[in-house]
């Protein structure tokens, strides 16, 4: 065939580490648990090949744009239609463990679970590692007809070469992490390389590199990499970065109710709960957060509105999204991305807590009611401990003005997360912040007062265009 001789193979060869719980379903249940991970025949979780390249092709089309993200990874669209460049391996990841993970829906104005609404699954917890091999072939008949994009990358900007620079790209958005599987907007599935992802390159006009080849194919063996990735990514102008450190006030309790190998207290009640925990670490699931922020987020807009529900819903699932319900609505993907928090247990203290319920009639005790739960306490009062990461992508000025609205209630310790609100658990005070949006920084301190940097005034135009907006 005309143009199909082979004149370069482009190689990145790394390991990759789970830096979240990774849920890739399997579409399966066993009876018990509602969703099952991916397995393969060994029962060994693994990452679909087609999984990675997927959202590498998303990533690759924002950068460059649809034409060169089609030739790199494929096309069927009719006669322009072309066979992908790139061949990816599946993931097979060493795992760290299989957690249970329990879900709600929660009702946005009584802020109690939805009937019915309970469900569980499994994820991978966080640390699993695993092999990935990508391979880009360029043949003559690629090399003749280069793409035009916008490069990233200097070195390769010079010599023109769109093959390389691509490769560059990919290997800087696998060392500084990419998300897969589901939920990822609530903080699951974050995946990097367990260090800087090396470009290999050989180009067969060169006969050093027809020589590296053999050797790489043969003996496994690869010459100098051409390429390492670079972990920093540039905040985009058009989305809206939060970063809140905050001091936990009282006791916290996200409920793990798997308590069973946890013995019986001197009172010889058993324990019902303990803080949840991934790996060593306590944690804050993306899930709790994208529950409380929407929350709290409906209240606001509830109020903005003059309590006008159908305006108030709209405006929240365009930044929260909503699920497929059937013929009526399609569905729509979050906007709003958080990260789960993790904790070290040398920065808390767990405590066990005897409570009884009690009879909301009499006001008495109920029989054979006493129950123990065991939430964690921060030891130092004034330390930064509980840190919220979260980008609302595409943020309009009204949708920021609502992040700096939910700001507002988290710093100032009415926003509680976990169990036990009416008991007053949950409750943190804002430490630091830094907010990135529309090419500027702002941050804001809680030491010795209250202190800002950044013109604040612009701040508050972020919240007078939400106002306007919902009453325009």
């Amino acid at each position: 065939m005309s143009g199909a001789k082979l004149v370069r193979k482009i190689v990145i060869q790394c390991k990759l580490k789970t830096q979240s719980p990774m849920r890739i379903g399997s579409g399966a249940n066993d009876g018990l648990t509602d969703i099952l991970i991916l397995k393969d025949k060994q029962g060994r979780p693994f990452i679909p090949g087609t999984s990675l390249a997927g959202v590498l092709r998303n990533e690759i089309a924002a950068i460059y744009g649809k034409a060169a993200a089609d030739k790199l990874f494929g096309s069927i669209d009719g006669r322009d239609a072309n066979q992908s460049m790139l061949n990816i391996s599946d993931v097979v990841l060493s795992s760290k463990g299989i957690v249970v993970r329990d879900g709600v829906a929660i009702d946005e104005l009584t802020g109690v679970a939805k009937t019915g609404a309970k469900f569980d699954f499994e994820a991978l917890e966080r640390g699993a590692t695993g092999d990935v091999l990508l391979e880009l072939t360029v043949r003559e008949c690629d090399e003749a007809k280069p793409l035009a994009i916008t490069y990233q990358h200097n070195a390769y900007s010079v010599k023109g070469d769109c093959y390389g620079e691509m490769a560059a790209t990919i290997a800087d958005l696998l060392t500084g992490g990419i998300s897969l599987g589901s939920l990822t907007t609530k903080g699951y599935g974050k995946i990097a390389g367990a260090e800087a992802v090396a470009v290999y390159d050989f180009d067969f006009a060169q006969a050093k590199s027809a020589e590296q080849w053999l050797a790489y194919i043969s003996d496994e063996k690869l010459p100098k990499a051409a390429y390492t990735g670079k972990a920093e990514a540039a905040k985009a102008a058009e989305n809206f970065y939060l970063e809140v450190g905050c001091a936990l006030q009282g006791a916290l309790l996200v409920r793990n109710f798997d308590v069973d190998d946890v013995k019986e207290g001197s009172d010889g009640v058993k324990l019902s709960a303990v803080q949840l925990k991934s790996g060593e670490d306590y944690v804050i699931p993306g899930t709790s957060w994208k529950g409380v922020l929407r929350s709290r987020a409906f209240k606001i807009l509830l109020a903005l509105t003059g309590n006008d529900m159908q305006a108030a819903q709209r405006k929240l699932q365009e930044i929260f999204g909503f699920a497929n319900d059937g013929d009526k609505q399609s569905g729509k993907r979050s906007k709003l991305l958080v990260d789960e928090t993790y904790i070290s247990t040398k920065k808390l203290s767990a405590m066990r807590q005897t409570r009884n319920r009690i009879d909301r009639f009499t006001g008495s005790t109920i029989d054979s009611a006493l129950f123990c739960e065991e939430p964690v306490w921060q030891q130092k009062l004034d330390e930064k401990t509980v840190t919220l990461k979260a980008c609302l992508k595409n943020c309009s000025q009204a949708e920021a003005g609502l992040m700096l609205l939910l700001l507002k209630d988290l710093w100032l310790g009415n926003m509680n997360i976990g169990s036990g609100r009416g008991v007053g658990r949950g409750v943190l005070r804002g430490v630091h912040c830094q907010i990135d949006y529309a090419g500027k920084t702002y941050t804001m301190e809680n030491k010795n007062g209250f202190t800002l940097t950044g013109n604040k005034d612009e701040l508050e135009a972020c919240v007078q265009a939400l106002v306007g907006e919902l009453n325009g």
